[in-house]
């Protein structure tokens, strides 16, 4: 192993405190305050207060007077949930579906004419009114769109035909 022997951790320690409690020469188990320390510096802490001496609460804050001259406000009816919200939405989703199934003209019209509709009703909402507005002027392309591939595809059918 190593050259040197190794110190035993325990020498320091007089054999007294290895003993066990009940026997003869027992002390405390740690070894003596170190000679250096001074006095404690801190002041010694406070007994507990007896059981049931605690200090009175606070009384409570006194009543509010600034505002006691004014009336109170009566009661609000709830407003009434906006009208076109959810047309708003489902009319911006059927012209992004519109958008991609105007290459099929009898798949995309109907689409068309429906997010036309829900976009429509849905410019009555104040808070979706631009989503309907997008969804609106979506539809309107997708109109367009499935119109030119409706005559395109119309016009390649009778070319293919005549001859």
């Amino acid at each position: 192993m190593s050259q040197w022997p190794q110190p035993d951790p325990y020498e320091q320690y007089p054999q007294s405190y290895t003993t066990q409690p009940g026997q003869q020469g027992y002390q405390t188990p740690y070894p003596p305050a170190s000679p250096y320390a001074g006095p404690n510096p801190y002041p010694p802490a406070a007994p507990y207060p007896p059981a049931g001496s605690y200090p009175v609460p606070n009384p409570p804050y006194p009543p509010n007077t600034f505002y006691s001259n004014v009336p109170p406000r009566p009661p609000v009816a709830p407003t009434p949930p906006e009208v076109g919200r959810g047309f708003a939405l489902a009319g911006l989703i059927l012209s992004i579906f519109a958008l991609l199934t105007s290459p099929v003209p009898f798949l995309g019209l109907p689409i068309t004419i429906v997010g036309i509709v829900l976009s429509s009703i849905g410019r009555r909402s104040w808070s979706r009114r631009k989503m309907a507005t997008w969804g609106l002027v979506l539809c309107i392309i997708a109109l367009v769109m499935t119109v030119g591939w409706g005559v395109w595809g119309g016009t390649m059918a009778y070319i293919r035909s005549s001859h």
